[in-house]
């Protein structure tokens, strides 16, 4: 279960990084993101797309720690803290891409929350 738990985890995270390096380059996914009102985000949605990509690739080195699948180069004391913090997050994300206006965004947010969530929430649980 954790290793599964785990490459589903570091899967959507490096998703979610890959997702919202495109996004600040200008691709036009913003359809997908961001309340998806905007084909192509403004300025200020494409610096704060570009302040994920180290987040998400934290969580992708948080996850693969917890699963065993990776280096182990954060300190022990901070990987469940940070698992749980992500799992609150991911959650809290669901919601969010499940209430939005634009049909593409939900189809997209819902599922990478949800998996990230409960990817997140069982290495909380088992580490």
């Amino acid at each position: 279960m954790i290793a599964l738990a785990g490459y589903a985890g570091l899967a959507g995270f490096l998703w979610l990084a890959l997702f919202q390096a495109l996004l600040a380059a200008g691709l036009p996914l913003g359809h997908m993101a961001w309340g998806g009102a905007d084909r192509r985000l403004s300025p200020t949605k494409r610096w704060a797309s570009l302040a994920v990509v180290p987040l998400a690739l934290i969580g992708a080195l948080v996850v693969a720690q917890a699963a065993g699948i990776g280096p182990e180069l954060l300190p022990r004391i901070v990987i469940r803290p940070a698992l749980g913090a992500f799992a609150v997050l991911f959650a809290l994300s669901l919601l969010g891409n499940a209430a939005s206006k634009s049909r593409a965004e939900a189809a997209h947010g819902v599922p990478l929350a949800l998996g990230l969530a409960l990817a997140t929430g069982t290495l909380a649980l088992r580490t």
